[in-house]
C-alpha cells in the first residue's frame, strides 16, 4: 500500500494521533454517521489501534459483533491486547480481499484507509459484497492539496507537501470518491465535511503529530534536503511561540448503502 511505513514505531505514532483530541471528535462523527443500533454486525477496514471498533462495540452490544481487519502486524496486536469485548474480534487481513462471507454486516467502516490502496475501487467492491442488501457504509478520506499550512517559506511548505504525496496511493481521492461508490452499485446517500483546525502546536492536536509523521516519511524519500526538512519542522515551535502557528484540513465523509434489492 503505497510508501506508509507499518512498523512497530510508526503503530505507536499511530496512536499517540488517535488519542488527540481532533482525532477522537473525528471518531465520535463517524460513529454518528454509522447510526448503529444494538445487535448490528460491523466491519472496520484498517481498525488501525482499535478504538474504533471499541467504541463501535459499546453500540451493537453482546448481540451484535464488531470485526477490525488491519495489515499492520503491530497495530493488530495491539488491538488484541486492549480488546475489552468478546464481541469483537481482531484480525490481519487485506482491504482488497476481504475473508467474510457475502452479505454478512449490517454496516462497513473504512476511515482513511482506502486513499493508500491503489486499487481502490476493488475495496468498494468487496465492502459491496461483505454488505446486506440494505446495509450502509461510511468512508472517510482526506484530499491533501486542502491542507492549509502556515509558513514563512512557502516555496519550502510546497516541496515537503508535494514529497508527502507519495505516502498514499490516492492524494486526492475525495474528488472521485462519491462516483465510484456510485459505479460500484452504491446509492450515495449523502457527503459532507469534518474540519480540524490547529492554532497551537501541542500534543492534544491532530497537527503536530502529523508533522511529525511527515518527516520521518520525506526524510526517506530523499526529495527535500534534510537541512530544508529540519527547517520546515523546525518552523512550527518558531511560529507557535509568537502566537502565528496555523494548520487546518478537512475529513470528506461519505455515506452510501448497498439497495435492498441489489444482486452481489
Amino acid at each position: 500500500m503505497s510508501g506508509w511505513d507499518y512498523s512497530d514505531e510508526n503503530a505507536k505514532r499511530l496512536q499517540r494521533l488517535y488519542l488527540t483530541g481532533d482525532v477522537k471528535a473525528q471518531r465520535a462523527e463517524t460513529i454518528r454517521q454509522l447510526d448503529l443500533s444494538a445487535g448490528e454486525r460491523v466491519l472496520d477496514i484498517g481498525c488501525g489501534p482499535g478504538y474504533l471498533c471499541e467504541s463501535m462495540a459499546e453500540l451493537v452490544g453482546p448481540d451484535g459483533a464488531v470485526v477490525g481487519i488491519d495489515v499492520s502486524t503491530d497495530l493488530i496486536a495491539f488491538c488484541n491486547r486492549q480488546k475489552a469485548h468478546a464481541w469483537i474480534s481482531y484480525a490481519i487481513g487485506n482491504a482488497t480481499e476481504l475473508g467474510p462471507s457475502d452479505a454478512s454486516f449490517d454496516a462497513v467502516v473504512c476511515t482513511q484507509v482506502a486513499e493508500y490502496i491503489p486499487d481502490v475501487d476493488r475495496v468498494l467492491s468487496e465492502t459491496f459484497r461483505v454488505l446486506k442488501p440494505g446495509g450502509r457504509t461510511v468512508f472517510v478520506a482526506t484530499d491533501w492539496d486542502a491542507v492549509v499550512w502556515h509558513s514563512d517559506n512557502r516555496a519550502r511548505m510546497a516541496a515537503v507537501m508535494t514529497a508527502w504525496e507519495a505516502h498514499c496511493a490516492h492524494p486526492r481521492l475525495p474528488r472521485s470518491m462519491a462516483s465510484r461508490l456510485i459505479r460500484c452499485g452504491f446509492h450515495l446517500d449523502g457527503a459532507s465535511v469534518f474540519p480540524i483546525l490547529n492554532l497551537r502546536y501541542d500534543d492534544e492536536g491532530y497537527s503536530k503529530g502529523l508533522a511529525l509523521g511527515i518527516r520521518n516519511f520525506v526524510s526517506r524519500t530523499g526529495d527535500v534536503s534534510a537541512d530544508d526538512l529540519e527547517a520546515w519542522h523546525g518552523e512550527f515551535e518558531r511560529l507557535a511561540a509568537a502566537g502565528q502557528y496555523f494548520f487546518s484540513t478537512s475529513r470528506y465523509i461519505f455515506r452510501a448503502s448497498r439497495p435492498a434489492g441489489a444482486p452481489a
